[in-house]
Formats: structure tokens, C-alpha cells, sequence
């Protein structure tokens, strides 16, 4: 009995009966396509293939015995010489391997039932090959997806359980995830002289590798902010130790901006990221990007500008999963629809917010799954 591996296009031995122990060696190694006829043959065409065999020929000979011409199936079938039989076992067109049978000699009388019996193995066995692997999959699948939960479990570790509060600003977040883990992160630090740091950032990929990527992203991110007060400066630092992990391609686009809860100044830098949107009394102006996305490129040029927060006016940081859903026709959100969104609600909360654009968002969305993750992030000074 041989078991086709597909990854490595291989016939491998399983199982061996009646061989005496030279023989049987002969058989214990795994075979290319073109190493047994017969074998290439009936798994080629998907079924059973018989030749008959020399008297006393050793086993060793059957690798290179040639597959019947059409007009000899009958004959080799009704003839007395003892036949070797190939049978693939397949279940439709999932090949799983072959029995590969030598008939004893003097089975003429019996041959008919002897290859109906060979058949109904051959069926049982691919049944109990598929049922094994499949078994084998659903374990290793159970075991993936614990291993997920876990990895998103410890990935919200790594959002603030709770944002700051302050008598006169509001903050609000969202994150949603495409799939269990993602690569969209944001963050809310506090720091030194009635300070907040807020970031967003979102990995060129989805999945457990943008998880991952995002875990040390964060972690790189909390060192720089601890080292200087400049968001340019910040980024450029991440940038500069995420470069020898970035082999893969993978990169990061960012927004990292300080406020000054105490002023309601706000200096940020924009590294690749979607504008973030600043919500005024009578209008929505973008936060433009000020250098490239992080872990992109060696010089990466980063420069930070500033803006002033008025009492009523609020900040909207999101990542691309906002205006690049799509719905069932295939139409993108976009960032019109977004900005009609932020219109009917200029004087809403931060929370508030939040809420009526992501009411917007799932109106358009319907029953379409999310092609990326979505994150948000509003402040709003009151």
C-alpha cells in the first residue's frame, strides 16, 4: 500500500504483506513519478490496471513492467498467468494512494471475485485515508483556533483597557478586527506637563504576521515616546529600529500627535497614514501626511506641524478599514461619505461620534464581511 504525498509528489510506502524480508526491503523507500509504471499509470487514469506476470519473477521486477495497450485489458484479465493489479485509491478525483497485489498462482477460477473483493477494499481503505486526514485536520484546526483566541486575547492586552479622563476633553475608540488578530492598533499615553500621547497606526497586512508586527511596533513606540517629546522625532527613531524587521515587506502607516490638555495645542506627524479629520465648527480639514509610512525606507524624512484645538472642536484618527469597506455591489465607502457622516454631528460627543459613523458605516457595509480591520480614535475638547 503507497500513500501519495502531493507537497512532494511521492508515492510512500504505508504497508506490506507476504514479503519475505529481501523483498520487502525493495519497497521500503519513497518513489517519483516514473519509478513504477504501473503504479503512474493507474493513479494517471484513476483505475484499476493489471499485467501479467513471468513465473517466479521477483517483486523487484514489477517497477518496470509497462501498462497494458487498450486492446490487451481483456486478455491479460482472461488469461491463466498469474497478474500483478494496481488499484488507486481514490475517492472522485482525491487520489490518496494505491494497493499494489500480486495474484497467487491458480486464481484463475476465482478471479472475478477476488478483483470485485480488491475493489471494495480499495474503497473502504480510501474512506478510512480520508477520514483520518480529515480527523487530523479538525484537530489541527481546533488547535489553530484556540491558538488564535489566545493571540487575540493577549493583542487587546495591548490596547489601553481604559482611556483618560479629563473634565474638559472627551476620548472615544473603536477596533475591529477582520479577522481574529489584526494589524490596526491605537494608543492613548499619558505623559509628562498635563500631556497625552495619541496614536494610530495600522500594519500593511492583516492576520497573525501583521499581529505580530504590531505587537513590536507598539513596543517600539512606547520606548521612543519615553526618549523625546517631538512626534517627528518619535516616528523617525520607530522607523529607524523597525528597518532590519521589515525584510518581509511588511510596513506600518502611523499618525503620533501630543496635546496639550492644558492649551489644546496639538503637534503631530503623519507618517503614510490616513489623514486624520479635524472637526471645526463649520468645517472638516485633514491632518495631511508628513513623511512615509514607517519601516519603508532608510531616509525617511518625517516633519511635524501644529495645530489649535477650540473649545467644541473635535479629531477623528482612523485607519483605512473606514473608507475602504466596501458593500455586496462592491461600492467603497469613502471618504465622502465619511466627511457627510461627520456633518450632521459637529457638536456630538466624541463617543457620540464614534457611534454615528460606525451607524454609517454598517448601513452602507449591509451583509458584506470586512475586507480590513477598522480602528478609530476621537477627541474632543468640551
Amino acid at each position: 500500500l503507497y500513500l501519495y504525498d502531493s507537497e512532494r509528489d511521492r508515492y510512500l510506502p504505508a504497508q506490506a504483506y507476504g514479503f519475505d524480508e529481501a523483498d520487502e526491503a525493495a519497497f521500503q523507500r519513497a518513489l517519483a513519478p516514473g519509478e513504477f509504471l504501473l503504479l503512474d499509470a493507474a493513479c494517471e487514469s484513476n483505475r484499476s490496471i493489471a499485467r501479467t506476470l513471468e513465473a517466479d519473477s521477483a517483486p523487484e521486477t514489477w517497477f518496470h513492467l509497462p501498462p497494458h495497450a487498450d486492446d490487451e485489458a481483456g486478455s491479460v484479465y482472461s488469461g491463466e498467468a498469474p497478474l500483478l493489479v494496481v488499484v488507486p485509491l481514490s475517492i472522485k478525483n482525491d487520489l490518496f494512494g494505491a494497493l499494489v497485489i500480486e495474484e497467487s498462482p491458480g486464481g484463475l477460477r476465482f478471479r472475478s471475485r477476488r478483483v470485485e473483493i480488491i475493489s471494495g477494499i480499495a474503497q473502504q481503505a480510501a474512506l478510512a485515508i480520508q477520514n483520518d486526514r480529515l480527523q487530523k485536520e479538525m484537530v489541527s484546526r481546533e488547535r489553530l483556533e484556540t491558538e488564535v483566541q489566545l493571540a487575540r486575547q493577549i493583542q487587546k492586552t495591548f490596547l489601553p483597557e481604559t482611556l483618560p479622563t479629563h473634565p474638559h476633553w472627551q476620548l472615544s475608540a473603536r477596533w475591529r478586527t477582520a479577522r481574529q488578530v489584526g494589524g490596526d492598533f491605537y494608543d492613548v499615553i499619558e505623559l509628562p506637563n498635563d500631556r497625552l500621547g495619541l496614536f494610530i497606526a495600522d500594519v500593511a497586512d492583516k492576520g497573525m504576521p501583521a499581529a505580530l508586527f504590531m505587537a513590536l511596533t507598539r513596543t517600539l513606540v512606547h520606548a521612543a515616546v519615553k526618549e523625546t517629546s517631538s512626534p517627528a522625532e518619535a516616528l523617525r527613531r520607530v522607523n529607524e529600529l523597525l528597518l532590519p524587521d521589515t525584510k518581509q515587506g511588511m510596513f506600518v502607516t502611523a499618525v503620533y500627535s501630543v496635546l496639550d490638555l492644558t492649551t489644546g495645542e496639538l503637534t503631530y506627524a503623519n507618517a503614510g497614514h490616513n489623514p486624520p479629520l479635524w472637526v471645526r465648527r463649520d468645517s472638516v480639514e485633514r491632518l495631511t501626511r508628513t513623511g512615509v509610512a514607517l519601516g519603508a525606507s532608510e531616509d525617511a524624512h518625517m516633519t511635524e506641524r501644529t495645530i489649535q484645538l477650540a473649545q467644541g472642536e473635535s479629531l477623528l484618527l482612523y485607519t483605512d478599514g473606514l473608507t475602504e469597506a466596501f458593500n455586496l455591489e462592491g461600492d467603497m465607502f469613502g471618504e465622502e461619505r465619511l466627511l457627510r457622516a461627520l456633518g450632521w454631528q459637529a457638536s456630538a460627543s466624541a463617543d457620540d461620534m464614534i457611534k454615528m459613523v460606525e451607524s454609517a458605516l454598517d448601513d452602507f457595509a449591509g451583509a458584506a464581511p470586512p475586507s480590513d480591520d477598522l480602528t478609530m480614535l476621537a477627541v474632543r475638547r468640551v
